[in-house]
């Protein structure tokens, strides 16, 4: 099969690899045979046996031999696969749990990134999963490539004012607003008299957030 590639002309050169090697063209047995064929050359008569004999004996080897490479590399694989789950993490999904999955990225061969969350569809014993991605997508996935997905938590607390279970609560000072109430009142408003500071005090405190930190006369 080898010498088959070697003596072929390449589509893209034009010419054999052998050629391109040793600068003249190779005399396998497909040369030979077909050069018979078309009656270029005569095969000598005392030859063990004939074409056709030869190839259907060279055909039944190279079953033998697709059949033994076969045999070999499931073992092979069987192999490396126990060897490759000693190493894997115990992990267990339930079917509809949501988890996030470390896959190839489209931009980069050599980068992944874990992508989800993804829901569990089926487990297929031992090792690996079927997960179902936002897109619709299914990915049949080794268990090292997944993690559990933890969504973020979006609960708020909500205190009652009638709320007495937990004693007085003191709530979160708001530095900003304690800060904007000071600056008004520091403000010099002694050009008004006393009844006018008193209004223009409790407008600006109540309209205090349409007012900057530094309160000056209007343009």
């Amino acid at each position: 099969m080898l010498f088959a590639y070697r003596e072929v002309p390449n589509t893209t050169t034009g010419v054999s690899p052998f050629r391109l090697l040793y600068g003249r063209e190779a005399r396998g047995p497909l040369a030979i045979l077909k050069s018979s064929w078309a009656g270029e050359i005569h095969l000598p008569t005392n030859i063990s046996q004939s074409a056709a004999d030869y190839l259907q004996e060279m055909k039944i080897k190279m079953e033998k031999a697709a059949e033994s490479a076969s045999l070999t590399a499931a073992q092979k694989q069987k192999s490396y696969g126990d060897y490759f789950n000693k190493r894997s993490s115990i992990n267990n999904f339930s079917i509809g749990e949501q988890v996030v999955l470390l896959i190839p990225d489209s931009s980069n061969k050599i980068y992944a990134r874990w992508t989800g969350p993804g829901e569990i569809i089926q487990h297929h014993p031992p090792h690996s999963y079927k997960v179902k991605l936002p897109d619709g997508t299914v990915r049949h996935v080794h268990v090292n490539k997944i993690r559990k997905y933890h969504p973020r938590a979006l609960a708020v607390g909500v205190i009652f004012e009638d709320d007495h279970e937990f004693g007085e609560i003191h709530p979160t000072p708001n530095l900003l607003r304690s800060t904007s109430e000071r600056v008004l009142h520091e403000t010099d408003l002694n050009h008004l008299k006393e009844t006018e500071r008193e209004q223009v005090l409790a407008i600006l405190l109540k309209r205090r957030t349409l007012f900057t930190s530094d309160v000056k006369i209007a343009k």
